[in-house]
């Protein structure tokens, strides 16, 4: 109650953030909590930056997607994308290994929190990604009840 808490989520395969939303907080939310959907995921946030993003994957900025919060799988297109990369570590990191059951590489998670905390611009992504933009708003105008 006297700690504000902010929570981003993926979409995943709910059919919209509403709905989600209600199915998670089925009750008033408390003042303090900020839940933010990642329309459908939050590769699509990554994916909104594509100038940045083409630059840390070594990719051309014309194969990413232009509007990447209709991508039923940004996951995947970013996997994909990896896969096209001039940097050999880039592909060994984030694209799974040949025979592989994983989604990802094994350093997946490291190498976007790396792009994430190094090159990522916000603010240009949220000019693609709608749900981006919402979520920066809100965060910006969040005001928690310090007393509650």
């Amino acid at each position: 109650r006297g700690k504000p808490i902010v929570v981003l989520t993926d979409l995943d395969r709910v059919s919209c953030p509403s709905v989600l939303i209600r199915e998670w907080l089925p009750e008033q939310r408390h003042p303090n909590l900020l839940l933010r959907v990642a329309v459908r995921e939050v590769e699509s946030w990554l994916l909104a930056d594509t100038e940045h993003l083409a630059n840390y994957l070594r990719v051309g900025a014309a194969r990413i997607p232009t509007d990447p919060d209709t991508l039923p799988d940004p996951k995947h297109a970013l996997v994909n994308l990896a896969r096209g990369s001039k940097s050999a570590a880039i592909r060994s990191r984030i694209v799974p290994r040949p025979g592989s059951t994983a989604k990802q590489g094994r350093e997946y998670n490291a190498c976007l929190c790396e792009f994430v905390t190094m090159s990522w611009h916000p603010t240009a992504a949220g000019k693609n990604s709608p749900s981006l933009s919402r979520a920066i708003d809100r965060i910006s105008t969040f005001r928690p009840a310090w007393n509650a």
